[in-house]
Formats: structure tokens, sequence, C-alpha cells
């Protein structure tokens, strides 16, 4: 039996093992069911796993969670907003000079080139916003992230994450007739009408989509917050329990319900509350079995595997298929363990070295160490890129 990590009274093991699942989650969707369509293999690989979706919701989940958590724990929305770019820029930035060299590379040559301009909106970090594609289609989350966090800074600056409810049950309007309000006007006017590029612009900087995600990992943070305080041992019925947080837990629902009304990509209800519950007894500690140091290991290098996984793996499962004729499933199967490998080494040698040195330089000295409640913690949001 593999060995276990021995949880630590400032983390929260069960959450690094949640981010190591949905980066697998992706990893499989990406070599799987996207290479099929996009690329193809010499002969079918048989199966798919076209589940990547829900790694997406999985991630902004936990994302609004962590940040929620980790600002309200530091209360400092400069040294919050430093720590995450810091966190995220280095590794974006490496990831973006090695897909330069990837794009001369089959698959990826075949598809087209990068431009000039291109380079310079996804060094924005927002190239969608812009009219551009990303140069790596995962990184269209951290677009989705510094917006989150640009939302989570204005509640906090406005004192209303100490009681979030009400904002968040005021966002959670806003996407609903939004999302209702944009979608009407595309199907009035048509896609190209100035009108409803107007407002599908909005509609991703407000996040009017994703939101409801995020929203829902603030409300289990504000559920564990108040659960904190209470004893492990408590003899509490739960039907107190529930009345203490009905709150809270009335806000989920309704964060998921608006998510599920809006929703373009067909995502299922019943798995939405399934990550609900995994994510909460995660949070809680009550999955022990997601202790286990392999999935603790593979979240320490989550954050660049996420970034690095989609075009490298295409890359490399074209190289074998195409001119080593290895067999499809054969492929498939050398490109995980080889994905996880270099990503470990962009994370050692790279990522957390660089990161390192500018925590020292630009952050103080307590903020330069591993900070928050879980020191692994990336904001890796992963998407299942296109």
């Amino acid at each position: 039996m593999p060995s276990e990590a021995k949880p630590k009274s400032s983390r929260v093991v069960e959450l690094d093992a949640l981010r190591a699942l949905a980066a697998i989650n992706l990893m499989l969707f990406h070599f799987t069911h996207v290479y099929s369509v996009k690329y193809g293999y010499s002969t079918p690989l048989g199966f798919e796993f076209p589940w990547g979706k829900y790694g997406v919701q999985l991630f902004f989940m936990l994302s609004g969670l962590v940040n929620a958590l980790t600002l309200m724990k530091k209360q400092d929305a400069t040294g919050f907003l430093k720590a995450r770019c810091l966190r995220i820029l280095p590794c974006y930035y490496i990831v973006i000079a090695l897909n330069l060299v990837l794009y001369s590379c089959m698959p990826l040559a075949q598809v087209g080139q990068w431009s000039w301009s291109q380079l310079a909106a996804n060094l924005t970090v927002m190239p969608n916003l812009l009219g551009f594609d990303c140069l790596e289609p995962v990184m269209w989350t951290l677009q989705v992230e510094l917006l989150f966090y640009a939302i989570l800074l204005f509640l906090f600056l406005k004192g209303w994450l100490n009681r979030p409810l009400p904002a968040i049950c005021a966002c959670l309007t806003i996407c609903l007739l939004g999302c209702w309000g944009i979608d009407w006007l595309s199907t009035r006017f048509g896609a190209e009408h100035w009108s409803t590029s107007l407002t599908m612009f909005t509609r991703q900087v407000l996040l009017l989509d994703y939101f409801p995600l995020f929203a829902v990992g603030m409300l289990l943070h504000e559920i564990w917050s108040r659960a904190g305080s209470e004893s492990p041992d408590s003899h509490t019925d739960w039907a107190a329990r529930l009345r203490q947080h009905q709150g809270s837990l009335c806000g989920i629902v309704a964060s998921l319900a608006v998510f599920h009304l809006t929703d373009h990509h067909g995502h299922n209800p019943v798995v939405s509350l399934g990550l609900v519950a995994l994510l909460t007894a995660s949070l809680f500690g009550r999955l022990p079995i997601l202790r286990y140091k392999p999935l603790v290991f593979i979240s320490g290098v989550s954050y660049m595997l996420y970034l690095l996984h989609d075009n490298l793996g295409a890359v490399f499962i074209h190289w074998l298929d195409h001119t080593l004729q290895v067999p499809p499933l054969l492929c498939f199967l050398a490109c995980l363990p080889a994905t996880v490998a270099i990503s470990t080494l962009a994370t050692y040698g790279l990522e957390r070295p660089i990161t390192k040195w500018l925590r020292n330089r630009y952050l103080p000295s307590k903020a330069s160490q591993r900070h928050g409640l879980w020191p692994n913690q990336a904001t890796i949001s992963q998407g299942a890129g296109s």
C-alpha cells in the first residue's frame, strides 16, 4: 500500500490531492479526446476520456475556497495580489517561451504559426479579451483566474467578505440576468452585431459564466471558518449544524442553479453536486485515502503540469506515433509519466528558484515564505482547452 503523507496542522493534504486528481483528469482528456479530434492518432485509440470540463469546475471551486481563505487570513490586499502574481506569472512566461519552440514541431506546425500580435496579447495574460487565441489552449483559465482576483479584492476592500452571502447573492443575480440578457441579444441581433460583441466582452470581464463556481468555494470557506470554532468531538446534532450554516448552504445551491441555468457546455448537475461533496469532504479531512504521497507529489508540480501538458503532450504523442511508429495506446501511456517528469524538472529547475528569488526581492520576509494554509497552493484552475 502506498505510504501516506502525514497531515500537518497548517495544511489540508486532501486539497493538494484534489489538485492532482484534477490535473490528471485534464491530461486524460487532452491526450485522448482532444488529441483524437484535433490531430488524430494513426489508428483509433479505442477509447476516450471526454470529462475534462469537470476538472475545470473543480479547479474554479477550489480556487474560490483557497483564495478567499488566504485573503481573509492575511488581511492584506496588496500582499495577496503580489503573492498571486509572483506565483502565476513566472511559470506562465516560461511556458509561453517553450510554446514558441513547440509551434515549430508537428502536429502544432500543421495548424498554423503564432504571430507577434498574438504573442503580445498573450503576454498580457488576457489574450481572449483582446481577441486572440491562447498560445497554450489551457491558459484561458488564467484570464478567468485573474479577473476573479479583481472581484475578490473588490469584495474584500468593501468589507463584504466578512459576511459574503449578501454580496454573493447580488453577484449571482447579475450573473443570471446578465447571461440571459446577452443570450437574448445574440439571438435577436446575431453574433456579428456590435451590441453582441460589446456584451460578450462584458460577459467575460464580469465572469458571468464562471463566478458561480468560485462562489461555491467562497461559501465553503465561510462554512469552514464558522465550523472551525467547534470542537472536532462536538456532539452538536446535524440538524443544529445545518441550521447554523443554512444561509451558506442555500447560497451554494443557488450558485449551482445559476451556473446550470446559464451553462452552454452540458454540465451534469449531479456531477456538480458530487464535486461539491468531494471538495467539502476533503476540506474537513474526511477522505484520508487522498493523503497518499504520489497524489501529494503531483499536486506540488500541478501548476507547471497544467500549463505544459497540452501542447507538449501533443508533440510527444505525434513524435512517438508518426515518427517512431509506436502503437497509439503505448504513445498515450508513455506520454503520461513523461509529461509529469518534464513538469517536475521545470518546476524544481526553473519555476521554484525564480519564484523564490522574486518573493525574496519583492515581498516582505514573512511573505516570501510559502504562505496560506496550503503551501503548494497554485492557481491552477485549469481548463479543458479547445
